[in-house]
């Protein structure tokens, strides 16, 4: 019966499979993020990276999720690691959930035509 069942129905993937290294679309979100926005901590600086927040949004696929990023610029992005806690330095910045504004940047990304 087995046997049967497994050549009239196609068992696929119910979720992607995780893959460390964004797709084009993911990239191209990125740079997006990069070229038009200012740092997520209020510092003023030009984005030069993003950063895939620790804590976690519902809509996230996976734990390091590349649609789900925020903006830093270089400098802050290493003081948030370097802090060795996200929620702490995220707090005492006043900066607000990054799991939420991750995911109202990745709705800008999917209203420009991006995701």
């Amino acid at each position: 019966m087995t046997g049967a069942l497994s050549k009239h129905h196609k068992f696929g993937r119910v979720k992607e499979k995780y893959n460390r290294i964004p797709n084009a679309k993911e990239r191209a979100f990125h740079l997006y993020l990069i070229d038009n926005e200012l740092c997520v901590c209020g510092c003023g600086r030009k984005a030069e990276c993003v950063h895939h927040p620790l804590q976690r949004h519902p809509e996230q696929r996976w734990r390091r999720d590349h649609e789900f990023v925020v903006p830093m610029a270089d400098e802050c992005h290493r003081s948030l690691h370097g802090s060795g806690n996200e929620r702490s330095w995220v707090d005492g910045r006043g900066i607000g959930h990054l799991p939420l504004l991750a995911a109202g940047y990745r709705v800008q990304g999917i209203y420009a035509g991006i995701l």
